[in-house]
């Protein structure tokens, strides 16, 4: 009689059982290419939400975009960006007058490594062309096409909304 309700129940659910994952299985291999090629649309287009019937898909890479701009924006201050403006113009003089504030603005973009010194900051003379004694260095180059990359996305996005 026990083996009876075994057989019973391996009667019942061995159908149940072994039809799910089949239908699985047939469901994944019918809707592979679409499911693929939708996936496939939303990693390499800039697709920033998707709805598959119920299930909405928002990727949260805006708010990284964001806080990259702003830090891209706000890591030197304005005299600090003018000076390296300046210093990336060809065959221009940049004259200067030395104050605490140049000294300390240039100082903080030596460490930085966007600027390199060619004689010790503190011993600057009074005045004179910036250029003889400083110099953009590769890293500062990068940081302006970088900024001037993010100033013309910015303009571009700003065009779009009008």
């Amino acid at each position: 009689m026990s083996s009876h309700s075994i057989l019973d129940w391996i009667s019942v659910l061995g159908p149940v059982l072994l039809s799910w994952p089949l239908v699985i299985t047939v469901a994944l291999l019918f809707f592979y290419r679409p499911l693929y090629d939708l996936l496939d649309k939303f990693s390499s287009n800039n697709i920033q939400k998707a709805k598959i019937g119920p299930i909405e898909i928002e990727e949260a890479e805006q708010t990284y975009v964001e806080s990259l701009k702003f830090l891209l924006t706000s890591f030197v201050s304005e005299q600090e960006l003018n000076h390296l403006k300046q210093l990336n113009t060809e065959g221009d003089s940049v004259p200067y007058e030395s104050t605490t504030d140049l000294i300390m603005e240039l100082k903080r973009l030596s460490t930085l490594n966007f600027i390199a010194a060619k004689s010790h900051l503190d011993q600057l003379p009074k005045e004179g062309d910036l250029k003889h004694h400083i110099e953009l260095t590769s890293k500062g180059k990068q940081y302006l096409r970088l900024r001037d990359n993010l100033s013309d996305d910015q303009t571009d996005s700003a065009e779009q909304k009008e």
